[in-house]
């Protein structure tokens, strides 16, 4: 027979969806809100460059890692970052092939357009102009992809904090219901003590079950304690 905890973690063992803590979406939250930025910085340092604007192409192109790095950091996972974590966000990078879906391959798709120009640029090649004129004209939808995806972590933040207060809840009640339990078999357990014909056998039964629930108890409490704590 399942225990208690067994049975609470049992209800979260969903594979598909990760267990994420707060401060794990607050960074992805900011991860993902920074994206939008760096990618407006490399268009706009992009265009200096073309100008030959000092300094200008080498901000574009470690903007343009950072930016990559950062990416890669939010599909995959890296540094504690758990990836796509859900459905809903499976869903805002890869789509199901209509609609606005397949923002990883237009993130990617912008990655190659900022690299082609840079590098055309660097290299002083006559087609530098009309490559950055490609990056430029994707910088717009791009931005709008990726104010969708930091909407669906903001999402993706209200839900959790929304089941971590369910469950709060249920363990909150659970422990209600033990502890009337314990306190149901303590009185027994009074009342059994107290006849004059009491065995030791009979004493030893309610005694043995007030140390499970006590110990259920307890661990009830821990989950509670360490869940409350980390949210």
């Amino acid at each position: 027979m399942l225990t208690t905890i067994e049975r609470l973690q049992g209800a979260r063992s969903d594979p598909a969806q990760a267990d994420v803590s707060s401060e794990v979406l607050s960074s992805l939250i900011n991860i993902a809100g920074r994206q939008r930025m760096l990618s407006q910085r490399i268009v706009f340092k992009a265009m200096l460059a073309l100008r030959q604007s000092a300094g200008a192409l080498a901000i574009a192109q470690e903007t343009l890692r950072t930016f990559a790095d950062s990416h890669a950091a939010l599909v995959q996972g890296r540094d504690g970052l758990p990836g796509l974590f859900s459905p809903a966000l499976r869903e805002a990078f890869h789509g199901n092939g209509s609609g606005s879906g397949h923002v990883a391959k237009k993130i990617k798709d912008f990655i190659a357009l900022a690299c082609a120009a840079l590098d055309a640029i660097a290299h002083d090649s006559a087609s530098a102009e009309s490559a950055v004129e490609a990056l430029v004209a994707s910088a717009d939808p791009l931005l709008s992809d990726l104010h969708g995806v930091t909407a669906v972590y903001e999402e993706e933040s209200r839900r959790i904090a929304r089941a971590q207060k369910k469950e709060q809840q249920h363990l909150n009640e659970r422990i209600k219901s033990l502890a009337r339990e314990a306190h149901i078999v303590s009185f027994n357990g009074q009342i059994v003590a107290s006849r004059t014909d009491v065995t030791g056998r009979e004493f030893a039964v309610v005694a043995g079950v007030m140390t499970s629930i006590t110990k259920e108890l307890e661990a009830v409490v821990s989950a509670f304690v360490k869940k409350t704590s980390g949210a």
